[in-house]
């Protein structure tokens, strides 16, 4: 699919909407050069979620893996960022399950709804509230939670956290589920998911 940057006319942010577009569109064309390079599994997440971080104002990319353990529990598989804000996923636990508290946030709801879940501003978002303190020491605004879907289930979920509220609109959307897609066939090539057992 291509995928081109739009503009809203007479709007006094096209500046600044262009520029967002553009941030978006290079992160999607990294990653997905590194969709082509990768030759493993585990080596496919990183690197994806690698170059997702390169471009401002993205400052974290992960994927995790959905369990069918009795927790319903989202396994981290890859995480990137800087050296510092790498350490936000160290420890965190997270559930797709509704009647959990860990299970409230954007990768729980986008697992439960097979949709995209946008958390637009993290400070008034009230189902990050588990979340919220850890997040600012980092610089986390926004996030959005893209889910991975195998054979009609969600199998996986991508987040990207940014650094600037209202990161991710319409476009950098559509690039992102995109993006989500190329990983489904990426990782169903290895095996990942017959080997894992997963599904949402």
């Amino acid at each position: 699919m291509k995928i081109t940057p739009h503009k809203d006319a007479g709007s006094s942010s096209d500046g600044a909407l262009e520029e967002s577009q553009l941030w978006a569109l290079e992160a999607y064309a990294s990653a997905s050069r590194a969709l082509i390079r990768s030759k493993t599994p585990q080596a496919l997440i990183e690197q994806v979620c690698q170059a997702i971080t390169e471009k401002h104002p993205y400052l974290i990319a992960w994927m995790g893996l959905v369990m069918n353990d009795p927790e319903k529990t989202i396994k981290i598989l890859g995480v990137s960022g800087s050296v510092v804000t790498r350490d936000y996923a160290k420890g965190i636990t997270l559930s797709w399950d509704s009647e959990r508290e860990d299970g409230q946030g954007p990768a729980g709801q986008s697992v439960r709804s097979g949709e995209t879940t946008v958390l637009r501003d993290i400070l008034t978002d009230k189902n990050f509230l588990r979340w919220r303190d850890r997040a600012q020491k980092y610089g986390i605004r926004s996030v959005v939670s893209i889910p991975v879907h195998y054979r009609k289930n969600v199998t996986c979920v991508l987040l990207v956290y940014a650094s600037t509220p209202g990161a991710f609109d319409a476009y950098e959307l559509r690039l992102f589920e995109s993006l989500a897609d190329e990983i489904t066939a990426g990782l169903a090539k290895f095996g990942l998911f017959e080997e894992k057992g997963s599904g949402g």
